[in-house]
């Protein structure tokens, strides 16, 4: 497979937070793997084990002795996708910087949407094609989401929660400080705009998780995340 254009010159750290993933960890790292190498770019992968109570965490440490651009992060306690995150970040050696879930979540032929982007942005917003795989419950919860983010802040992007791509230095000229939910999803993007940083929004084919659990619907998780736009906004208001 050719290199896509712009593609050649990208050195990327991916980001794969995985927490019980043992069914199917193996499976999506190899197929990142195959799809980088055909891609030519220059990569490592950060497996991040976020404290998980299955095997997740030896099958990264065997997946890591296999290929050489592969790293893996332990963590001591459960931290959620956005302490994976604050810790990729602070580990990555790329110049751009993803988060691909352990289910992949994408058609990994799309990854060259991003890379052909990349000439021309510093953060590549993924908009998924579709989310027919969500209960009536979820999509209104995402539609709810979506809507405050752009209404509060003043965005205009059509997503915040799926796969983002970044500059990493774009990652390191903020602090994240709402990993704790599913917030900082939207922050990091909010936070670019407000640096001045060119923000592009990249059209992926989403891919529906075949192993694992999705965990983005809990009501805990959806009120953290609520809670945490509003302090953010607050804040921003009142210029605290």
């Amino acid at each position: 497979m050719c290199a896509s254009s712009g593609s050649s010159n990208l050195f990327l750290t991916v980001l794969m937070p995985a927490y019980n993933e043992a069914g199917g960890l193996a499976a999506s790292v190899e197929a990142l793997l195959r799809a980088l190498d055909g891609y030519g770019v220059t990569y490592e992968l950060l497996i991040v084990d976020d404290a998980s109570t299955d095997t997740t965490g030896s099958v990264a440490e065997e997946l890591a002795a296999l290929h050489p651009q592969a790293r893996v992060i332990h963590h001591a306690a459960n931290e959620g996708i956005g302490g994976g995150f604050v810790s990729g970040v602070a580990a990555a050696r790329g110049e751009w910087f993803i988060l691909i879930p352990a289910d992949l979540a994408m058609d990994l032929a799309e990854l060259t949407r991003y890379f052909a982007a990349a000439e021309s942005a510093d953060v590549l917003v993924g908009i998924r094609s579709n989310r027919s795989d969500y209960s009536g419950w979820r999509r209104a919860v995402s539609f709810a989401n979506i809507e405050l983010i752009r209404l509060l802040f003043g965005m205009r992007e059509r997503q915040f929660n799926y796969i983002t791509m970044y500059r990493l230095a774009v990652l390191r000229a903020m602090t994240i400080e709402y990993w704790r939910s599913a917030f900082f999803h939207a922050e990091t993007i909010i936070k670019a705009k407000a640096l001045g940083y060119r923000i592009a929004e990249v059209e992926v084919s989403y891919v529906p998780r075949g192993t694992g659990r999705a965990t983005g619907a809990r009501p805990a998780l959806i009120l953290a995340t609520a809670r945490d736009m509003l302090h953010y906004w607050l804040r921003l208001r009142t210029g605290r």
